[in-house]
C-alpha cells in the first residue's frame, strides 16, 4: 500500500474501529482508569475473547496501549483525543443532538 493511500484510509479505519458499541464502552471505561482485561470483562459483562479482540483493534489505531504488571496487561488510553478539551465522543454526541434527524 502506498504511503499516500494509507494516509487517506487511516481516518476511515479509525472511525470504523470507533463505530462499535463494545469498543466505545471500553474507551469510556478507560477514561476513568487503567484496567486489565479481566476488570473490563467484569465491568462490561462481556466475554474475554470479545474484550481482547476489541482491545487489539483499538491498539492498532493507537487509541489504547498496555503495560505489563506481572502476568497481566493493564490497558490505558494512549491518545488524548478522548480527554483533551472536548472529547471526540462528546463532540459527536452534540452534533447528533443538534443536526441528526435520526436521534438515538
Amino acid at each position: 500500500m502506498k504511503k499516500d493511500s494509507f494516509k487517506l484510509n487511516a481516518p476511515h479505519k479509525c472511525f470504523n474501529v470507533l463505530g462499535n458499541e463494545l469498543r466505545y464502552k471500553i474507551i469510556q471505561s478507560l477514561t476513568l482508569s487503567e484496567k486489565s482485561v479481566l476488570e473490563l470483562c467484569n465491568e462490561l459483562e462481556e466475554e474475554q475473547s470479545k474484550i481482547s479482540h476489541s482491545l487489539t483493534q483499538l491498539k492498532e489505531c493507537s487509541f489504547v496501549d498496555f503495560k505489563v504488571n506481572g502476568k497481566e496487561r493493564i490497558y490505558y488510553l494512549k491518545s488524548d483525543v478522548f480527554t483533551k478539551n472536548k472529547p471526540i465522543f462528546q463532540a459527536i454526541a452534540e452534533h447528533v443532538e443538534k443536526y441528526c434527524k435520526y436521534k438515538y
